[in-house]
């Protein structure tokens, strides 16, 4: 049970050393809340290579000859053509179609007649800016081919999860996400470094605690401060910008303790490798903006090329993103949210045992 009250103290020395460092106390507050105010107004995203489902039940040549139009578009990448309602749910609410189209039965005979017609358009509203601009391309799509006088008549526009396309309701959950990665690893970053910057880092050598209670006493100070930082920008969000919370609160802090897990061992592999305080923030910057560009946050991961889609998938904020919306907007269910949490798990235990492992050799 020594061991016990030894980590105990490490930690409280954690504790202490980040608060009463300056550069400490100054990234755990100014950051977040300058661009918790900047980022909620000024991110915007570019929308290109949309995935579009088609349930078509009027299956004439008018419905054809839309389907093919949306074939041509430089715009859309894969169009899917559907068999039922619950299919077309399903690829909305899998993030396989940003769009569905609903073709109506007797389409092309109203067309004919000069009666009303509408199609309907279901986008995903977690993604309410791409959902939008994406909307208008595929209504220009379709306008090519029905002509009508009024276009209200002809087309209407469903979004699931985000009625009113609201953008706090999108990049919100973002900031959860991208903001309280920032402290994790900055915190991080810094731990070791700052210990050889004060001298301290020969005192820990000789303590009685292993490396692995190093370790745990390293991560787990900044795991707590972070999960705080994050509980304050939900809080921000569902209070003073009105973000619906549908979801499970557990399933939530489930995935918010393994994705700044997985952010920790990252940000203490980076601490390991760094001599001073300068290179570990220089290193946590290289890693923070491909991870903040490559997950999602501001551009969509099937915008980019091919080649680097793969890379996309070691990003823990990847699986987080999808994860706070998830939770946010639709209710994600726990296996669902299983298959995004292992995979951050994953990481976490992966940079944990390099970093660790650079700690011992440094040791030796």
């Amino acid at each position: 049970m020594v061991w016990i009250f030894q980590l105990l103290a490490l930690m409280k020395k954690e504790f202490l050393a980040i608060w009463s460092d300056k550069k400490s106390r100054m990234i755990i507050i100014v950051p977040p809340l300058v661009q918790l105010l900047l980022f909620s107004f000024a991110v915007t995203l570019e929308v290109k290579n949309i995935d579009i489902a088609v349930l078509d039940r009027d299956n004439s040549l008018k419905s054809q000859e839309i389907v093919r139009t949306l074939e041509y578009s430089d715009s859309f990448t894969n169009i899917y053509r559907l068999s039922s309602e619950e299919q077309l749910k399903e690829y909305i609410d899998s993030q396989k179609a940003l769009i569905a189209i609903y073709i109506p039965q007797n389409f092309a005979k109203k067309i004919l007649k000069n009666e009303n017609v509408s199609i309907q358009i279901i986008a995903d509203g977690r993604k309410s800016n791409s959902s939008q601009i994406a909307q208008k391309y595929v209504q220009s799509a379709i306008q090519k081919v029905v002509v009508s006088t009024s276009t209200d008549n002809t087309i209407i526009s469903r979004n699931l999860y985000n009625p009113n396309l609201d953008n706090f309701w999108w990049i919100l959950p973002n900031l959860m996400g991208s903001l309280s990665m920032l402290i994790a690893l900055l915190l991080t970053s810094l731990s070791v470094a700052r210990e050889r910057e004060l001298g301290t880092f020969e005192q820990l050598l000789v303590s009685p605690l292993s490396s692995t209670l190093l370790i745990i006493g390293k991560t787990i100070p900044p795991l707590l401060i972070s999960i705080v930082e994050a509980s304050f920008i939900f809080f921000v969000a569902i209070v003073f910008f009105k973000v619906p919370f549908v979801g499970s609160l557990l399933i939530l802090y489930i995935g918010l303790i393994s994705f700044l897990f997985s952010m920790v061992g990252i940000g203490l592999f980076i601490s390991s490798l760094s001599s001073t305080q300068q290179q570990g923030i220089l290193g946590a910057f290289v890693i923070m903006v491909p991870f903040i560009l490559m997950s999602g946050f501001a551009t969509p991961v099937e915008n980019m090329p091919e080649w680097l889609v793969p890379f996309t998938d070691i990003i823990p904020l990847k699986y987080f993103l999808v994860l706070l919306k998830g939770v946010f907007l639709k209710d994600i269910s726990f296996d669902m949210a299983i298959s995004l949490i292992l995979p951050m798990l994953a990481l976490g235990f992966i940079s944990l045992f390099f970093a660790s492992w650079m700690f011992r050799k440094k040791i030796q």
